[in-house]
């Protein structure tokens, strides 16, 4: 990649930020990386922290609003990491998503949003973000040049590659090394929890009985190769006891970095030379 300057706005959900910290750390360019400091970024700080990258924090205000702190001759990441929990509601995580840009506006050189479409079928955050800011927004996309689906969508590299994995992995349970690091919290979020309490049950027992109900025996491990893959092998087995499912692996031919490594590298190309 050739070597760029300026600031590029990262806003991402936690479950795509094993594919975030690959490329930064694949990326050889000298950078200055910048991390708000809210809730949701405690993970990534964790991680980059074991990998011993260097990062600044900054408070939601300066992310948004402030570039004073900003050496635009060099090259910059700001990073600001979204509630994992907006997953599971689809319209309040584009509304939150589309404010974010907004409030970027044209304070940066590029925006990447690590996410996929989670729901929002009809959903073009690029084409929207064209008629608000002035700035090129990246979002993942497959082999087929669309809009990855998902997280699952995001490592299969794309909606191609999902068809062909739910027809050899029909009514089973996809799990990537992020989701299974955080499956307390993707599957006990609101809708489930007020599901359980409405028929007096656990959400665990409520999501193993509606695995049972769909006639779901597998949880499948998508293996990206990101992450600690000793913490990834034990909460996927946690997880598939949990919700009484036999874990299985998908054959390697199905997951990728193609969606992964064009994402950061469209988004980077998209910024000044040095």
């Amino acid at each position: 990649m050739v070597d760029k300057k300026g600031v590029m706005c990262v806003v991402a959900c936690p479950l795509l930020e094993d594919e975030l910290i690959h490329s930064l750390n694949e990326d050889t360019q000298e950078k200055k990386i910048y991390i708000a400091d809210t809730g949701p970024s405690v993970s990534i700080k964790r991680k980059m922290d074991a990998k011993g990258m260097k990062y600044d924090l900054i408070t939601e205000k300066d992310f948004f609003f402030n570039r004073d702190y900003i050496d635009k001759e060099k090259y910059n990441i700001l990073i600001f990491m979204n509630s994992l929990g907006l997953h599971a509601e689809p319209e309040k995580l584009k509304d939150k998503v589309e404010d974010d840009i907004l409030r970027i506006g044209d304070r940066c050189d590029c925006i990447a949003l690590y996410y996929g479409l989670c729901g929002n079928a009809m959903w073009d955050p690029v084409t929207w973000a064209k008629s608000k800011v002035s700035v090129p927004v990246h979002i993942f996309k497959g082999c087929d040049g669309e809009i990855c689906d998902d997280c699952v969508g995001v490592a299969v590299s794309g909606t191609a590659n999902y068809l062909k994995l739910l027809k050899k992995h029909t009514g089973q349970l996809f799990v990537i090394p992020a989701m299974a690091e955080n499956w307390e919290e993707f599957f006990c979020d609101k809708d489930m929890n007020l599901g359980a309490e409405s028929v007096g049950m656990d959400p665990m027992d409520y999501m193993k009985w509606m695995f049972e109900l769909a006639g779901y025996q597998y949880a499948c491990k998508l293996d990206t190769g990101l992450g600690d893959p000793e913490l990834y092998e034990m909460k996927s087995k946690e997880l598939a006891e949990k919700v009484n499912l036999e874990l299985i692996d998908a054959e390697e031919e199905f997951v990728n970095r193609y969606s992964t490594d064009k994402m950061y590298r469209d988004c980077k190309a998209s910024m000044p030379d040095m």
